[in-house]
């Protein structure tokens, strides 16, 4: 037996051999895991059905949180439509408020309502005869947009 130039030791020797025989163990069985194909593709599978649960896991998540936003959209929508029927409402009583109070009033004030009419019928009757082309435009549309609504509604 030679051994190495530069180690007189047989025991240095010895675990040099040791070491060098490990290193060819592994070497052999990574070659060895390699060639093994139908160890691979068992692994590979358990690999995709992880993949696979992850995936399910991730869709299961995404489902429940497009859920709560959801509720959360409609539940914000029904407080703002909340709001808005309530400040419609307020104008609207104040509507019914005055026209109680107007239907409460005297002869009086109906008199002067009933001449404000006609002030401001005199008023537009004086600027018609002053400019009575788009009045007359405006009324020929109005009447033909009539007779166009009357004619489709009517049955045949």
């Amino acid at each position: 037996m030679s051994t190495p130039a530069g180690s007189s030791d047989p025991d240095e020797t010895r675990r040099d051999i040791q070491q060098t025989r490990e290193q060819l163990g592994e070497t052999v069985a990574a070659l060895a895991a390699k060639t093994d194909v139908k160890t691979r593709l068992r692994t590979k599978a358990t690999t995709t059905g992880g993949l696979r649960q992850r995936v399910t896991q991730a869709s299961q998540s995404a489902k429940t949180k497009a859920t709560q936003m959801s509720r959360t959209v409609r539940q914000k929508a029904l407080q703002r439509a909340k709001a808005v029927k309530q400040k419609a409402q307020h104008p609207t009583s104040a509507v019914h408020g005055s026209a109680k109070a107007s239907a409460q009033t005297t002869g009086k004030a109906k008199s002067a309502l009933v001449t404000s009419a006609r002030t401001s019928t005199a008023k537009i009757g004086s600027r018609v005869r002053a400019k009575p082309v788009p009045v007359l435009a405006a009324a020929g549309a109005a009447a033909t947009v009539a007779v166009v609504v009357y004619r489709r509604r009517r049955p045949r």
